[in-house]
């Protein structure tokens, strides 16, 4: 078993004991919730993302004969970390109720749980999304790739336009992420900042005075930014993991690489940068 395997098990292991804890903890006379208990744990956790960042070794995409390596074991933890964590939160955030939605638990014992089971969410989440923050700062390149083009809406209409079936169109010289890729990381970004600005401040109230006008505002904008990136989550989902055409790259969130040949027909522009080519375009009409 490689490197990388090895630690996605301990990782995965730790996590599903963290869940397990949670929930037990819930049932256990007088332990309350985790978030009264263990508040520091959410204080740390971005501290130990940009401490692991600063040690961190990135590698940089590179062609390896009929390969192309596109992420290296720092994006791919950093990916599952904010995802895994992002999921378990979206879910167990519904469960307990937001905005105009009720609570699906009602009160007492499962009402604890969802909570126990939140605050490891939050936990991971922290460290994958400032795991991600540290190491964009040390290399900006890394967060100006996951930003939108003046192509943005031509390659956007085109690549989508192919998919439907309009054949007089041209595939779009692509580079790393799609444009429409990229126009949605703005939502997840945003959504990103507004959930960890207006949760810290949720649990803040868990161990010190906040003032209630604060809370008062934080907890509809965290609800309203948790709809935002429920959608985002469910589109990424969709778009990354369920359609056919998107397999390599899933399967590249797991290995690091993607075939050479699928590379060069969905990523055009990015294949041709690396090989330090001029990026070139034909563009077509409908």
């Amino acid at each position: 078993m490689g490197r990388r395997a090895v630690v996605g098990t301990v990782a995965s292991l730790a996590f599903v004991a963290g869940i397990a804890f949670a929930v037990r903890s819930a049932s256990v006379q007088g332990a309350g919730l985790l978030f009264d208990s263990a508040t520091w744990l959410v204080w740390l956790a971005p501290f130990a993302g940009v401490l692991a960042a600063g040690v961190t070794k990135r590698k940089d995409p590179v062609i390896e004969g009929e390969r192309v390596l596109r992420h290296d074991d720092a994006a791919i933890l950093e990916h599952w970390a904010h995802g895994i964590g992002t999921a378990v939160l979206l879910v167990s955030g519904i469960a307990l109720g937001f905005l105009f939605v009720p609570s699906l638990l009602g009160a007492g014992e499962p009402v604890w749980a969802a909570m126990n089971v939140h605050f490891v969410a939050v936990v991971v989440f922290l460290f994958g999304t400032f795991y991600y923050a540290a190491n964009t700062a040390l290399a900006l390149k890394r967060f100006a790739e996951h930003l939108p083009t003046r192509d943005a809406i031509d390659y956007t209409r085109r690549h989508y336009g192919l998919l439907l079936g309009f054949k007089k169109l041209t595939f779009p010289p692509e580079r790393k992420y799609f444009e429409s890729e990229k126009m949605a990381f703005i939502l997840a970004l945003v959504s990103t900042v507004v959930i960890i600005a207006t949760g810290l401040v949720k649990v803040a109230a868990h161990a010190i005075e906040v003032p209630g006008w604060l809370l008062a505002v934080a907890t509809p904008a965290h609800d309203i930014a948790t709809v935002a990136m429920l959608a985002f989550f469910l589109a990424h989902v969709f778009f990354a993991a369920i359609l056919p055409m998107s397999w390599p790259v899933l399967r590249s969130m797991f290995t690091g690489y993607v075939p050479l040949d699928y590379a060069r027909h969905e990523h055009a522009g990015w294949i041709a940068e690396l090989e330090g080519r001029e990026v070139t375009d034909v563009k077509g009409s409908n």
